[in-house]
């Protein structure tokens, strides 16, 4: 059960990750604009 929980968490904050590094390249690229 840890196992399981701690990859999840694991995903959960790759996915915050993932989102939070595409805002801010999105934020970027319009600056660029």
């Amino acid at each position: 059960l840890s196992k399981d929980y701690e990859l999840y968490s694991e995903t959960s904050e790759g996915m915050i990750y993932g989102c939070l590094m595409h805002l801010m390249v999105r934020r970027l690229a319009a600056l660029d604009d």
